[in-house]
């Protein structure tokens, strides 16, 4: 029922954003902050500032002699072109704020398509447990709750802001859904837009070569056992992950070339991020001083770190029993791997961490609906429908709370 995935997803999303939007505006407003100026902070600047003007032609740093803002390629240009592309038409019509207009816009279509994403997978986990009724009802139910996980979690508000984390999850959670259908090519495709969006879609392409390992291994044990049959070879899972690459070499070989004089890409986001690969030394170093003591933003990203590697943890567990297909749990668990193990502003650990959350919570909101439709006792539907209508509303509420402390209290980068 993908019609009635489609208009829950979307008309749930356009509630809890609305809502979440006179949250951030009341909460602003006590501090003499408007709506633009809470959502126009930190990377949201970069964003715009590339979409209207490129990786030069701007200043945000007292280096003001570089041809090409060296900071500013560690933004991917997924997000900022189709901002520019967006934008284009209603500056030709002189609309003010346009670049801005057009982001919200932008996100706003990508945290949609994300919940309706999000929600066909939550469909496909359901129909791989086993039998179990699923119609229009239960269907809209399911769409209902994953989307309130998806778009109500903590710091979700970033989905709505000139941030890549929309697109980018929208994109992500499309490809493992045509990932889990086998349609390899679809998956490589929009794992190739998710590669020029953020330097995370590596995940996505080592998912994708896992993929083809084991078509392959299941195309080499199909000829042995049917010896004079063609079994044919899975040339679509081949190509999908050097599909997949295109988008993340091709601008990393860009930006080499265009900051080669302070080391290329990485050296750029070493210098200027303070981001690297450490083995979870930063991170370690980071929870010692910052997890006990005064709640703020500091004890907030500390706990979110702890919180996710707990839930890495429990995800073994999962992939064990088959609760969490592998297509799910390998790119969770390397996508958590690769911000838990680097360096880097310790307090964006909240929005970087959203993806791997939504992943592994996923199976767990669907078995607990599961449980509610399969009840075979009235008393016991109700306590879990309750469970599910209290769960949602505590979680938008932490939610709307987190992204309003680490967006309006807390005075550093998120």
């Amino acid at each position: 029922m993908p019609l009635t995935t489609a208009v829950v997803a979307t008309l749930t999303t356009l509630v809890t954003g609305a809502v979440q939007f006179v949250v951030m505006a009341v909460w602003g407003g006590r501090q003499g902050r408007t709506l633009h100026d809470v959502l126009m902070q930190w990377d949201a600047h970069w964003m715009t500032m590339i979409s209207e003007h490129g990786y030069s032609g701007f200043v945000m740093s007292a280096d003001q002699t570089d041809p090409v803002q060296w900071e500013s390629v560690a933004f991917f240009p997924g997000y900022p072109v189709l901002v520019r592309v967006v934008a284009a038409p209603m500056a030709v019509l002189d609309v003010a704020e346009a670049t801005f207009v057009a982001a919200l816009t932008v996100s706003t279509v990508a945290t949609v398509a994300m919940a309706w994403g999000v929600s066909m997978l939550a469909v496909e986990l359901w129909r791989r447990r086993g039998p179990a009724p699923c119609d229009r009802r239960t269907t809209a139910v399911l769409t209902a709750v994953v989307t309130v996980l998806a778009v109500g979690a903590p710091m979700g508000v970033v989905y709505w802001m000139p941030y890549s984390e929309s697109l980018f999850t929208a994109v992500a959670v499309w490809a493992l859904y045509f990932l889990l259908r086998r349609r390899f090519l679809l998956a490589g495709v929009l794992t190739m837009v998710a590669g020029a969006t953020r330097l995370t879609a590596t995940a996505l392409i080592l998912t994708l070569c896992a993929a083809v390992a084991l078509e392959l291994w299941r195309w080499w044990r199909g000829t042995q056992q049917e010896r004079g049959s063609s079994v044919p070879f899975p040339a679509c899972a081949v190509a999908a992950p050097l599909v997949g690459s295109v988008g993340l070499v091709a601008y990393l070989s860009w930006a080499d070339r265009q900051v080669a004089e302070i080391g290329g890409y990485f050296a750029a986001q070493e210098r200027g991020w303070h981001s690297g690969v450490d083995m979870g030394a930063a991170t370690l170093r980071w929870l010692a001083g910052n997890l006990p003591g005064e709640l703020t933003g500091y004890t907030v990203s500390s706990w979110s770190i702890v919180l996710v590697a707990l839930l890495c943890a429990v995800s073994f567990g999962m992939l064990w029993t088959g609760r969490i297909p592998w297509q799910l749990w390998l790119p969770a668990i390397v996508l958590a791997g690769i911000v838990l193990g680097s360096d880097g502003i310790m307090h964006s650990r909240p929005r970087l961490l959203l993806v791997p959350v939504l992943l592994f919570t996923l199976p767990l909101v669907v078995e607990l609906v599961r449980t509610w439709r399969t009840a075979t006792r009235p008393q016991t539907a109700v306590a879990v429908g309750a469970v599910l209508g209290a769960g949602a509303v505590l979680w938008c509420a932490l939610g709307f709370w987190v992204s309003g402390v680490m967006l309006i209290d807390f005075e550093y980068a998120i």
